[in-house]
């Protein structure tokens, strides 16, 4: 279930486990909408909350959701162990969206915190 967690920063809603799994785009907009919903324009997303197919550009999905959260301006961290994804392609995506700094794409819990409060 996404929770939402508090800080002195601010607050942010995660989600990290396959009962959040987002699959859809309508998936992610009830992630929005929640986010609206308690306040926050930001989300911390952990890998088991996501898809498999999410890590296949081909899918789609990755796209979908990317636009969907830039779209609705949610700053996103996504934690995820990248070095098990096998796509270069997908690789070189989440170069990118790390630079733009939107959705920001690591494997430490820490750091996709302290991204996304700062």
């Amino acid at each position: 279930m996404n929770r939402v967690v508090k800080s002195a920063q601010g607050n942010y809603v995660s989600s990290d486990s396959a009962a959040d799994n987002i699959q859809t785009q309508r998936d992610i907009l009830d992630l929005i909408v929640h986010c609206s919903e308690v306040g926050s324009s930001r989300v911390l997303i952990k890998e088991g909350a996501l898809h498999p197919d999410y890590f296949d550009l081909s899918s789609g999905l990755a796209g979908d959701i990317t636009l969907k959260l830039s779209s609705y301006r949610v700053k996103t961290a996504i934690v995820a162990d990248l070095a098990k994804v096998k796509s270069e392609r997908f690789l070189e995506w989440t170069a990118e969206c790390n630079r733009v700094k939107e959705i920001f794409f690591t494997a430490s819990e820490k750091k996709a915190k302290e991204w996304l409060l700062a």
